[in-house]
């Protein structure tokens, strides 16, 4: 780090060849780099890393993941109620009545929504403790602004960074592109920002006139806009970014490419 000064504006600020936020390496963990797969587990999971135009994010697979694809947020939401008790304004800690058996921390970073009949309440999860199929304690990193009467009807969710999955399910959201293949439980960087490179569903993108923006296919792959399909009443698939090459043809070759800005996270 290295502290500089801007004589014209008066203020002082520090140039960083990389910046860490939103979690922290753990206590014993080792630095990781962003081609490199770990059995361990090094940093918080969602852990946001700035390096050179690119962003990153700490995740774990939760089934083998193929390189320059997308990978799905495995997670479903929990739908159920709060715990017979009132929790009062100011409060950190709500039990939800979660019938699935939770490991410690499985709702770690993810958010909580509750539906009281003041005001609707959201808030990120710090931390949940282990559950026996019965209730699970969460603590909050705010305190409820308003009381939560008993049995309120909220909704839970895991980090989406905890369970990445490549599959060809059209009922899951891309949150990452993987630069390295990795094996189902391990730990990794994915990258959710900047310049990226993707494997084509079918036609390279940029081969035609204004061919820019791009797509996921199911499976992660990156889509032309010639290959979705824009009829009236037909879903759209999630947008990946845009094209950043001049992809006019050159030495005979048909033009197009495959380097596009990524644009999940920023």
């Amino acid at each position: 780090m290295k502290a500089t000064y801007q004589p014209n504006r008066a203020k002082d600020g520090v140039i960083v060849d990389q910046i860490l936020s939103g979690g922290h390496m753990l206590a014993g963990g080792r630095l990781q780099d962003i081609h490199e797969q770990s059995a361990v587990q090094n940093y918080d999971i969602g852990t946001r890393l700035v390096l050179d135009d690119r962003v990153f994010r700490y995740c774990k697979a939760g089934g083998d993941l193929v390189a320059m694809k997308a990978g799905h947020n495995g997670n479903g939401p929990t739908e159920c109620n709060s715990a017979a008790a009132e929790y009062a304004a100011g409060t950190f800690e709500v039990t939800i009545l979660d019938t699935t058996a939770r490991v410690k921390d499985y709702y770690k970073n993810g958010y909580l929504w509750i539906m009281t009949a003041a005001a609707y309440q959201l808030y990120r999860i710090k931390s949940s403790a282990v559950g026996a199929g019965v209730s699970v304690k969460l603590t909050l990193y705010e305190a409820l602004k308003t009381k939560v009467p008993a049995s309120t009807w909220c909704t839970a969710w895991p980090n989406i960074y905890s369970n990445i999955l490549g599959t060809t399910s059209g009922r899951m959201s891309n949150v990452i592109v993987s630069l390295i293949p990795v094996t189902s439980g391990y730990y990794f960087w994915g990258q959710t920002w900047g310049p990226c490179f993707g494997t084509a569903f079918n036609t390279v993108p940029g081969r035609n006139d204004n061919d820019r923006e791009l797509f996921f296919n199911t499976d992660g792959a990156l889509m032309s806009s010639k290959d979705v399909d824009w009829t009236a009443g037909n879903p759209l698939p999630q947008r990946a970014g845009f094209l950043i090459t001049n992809t006019s043809p050159w030495n005979g070759e048909e033009g197009g490419d495959q380097l596009y800005m990524l644009q999940l996270s920023p």
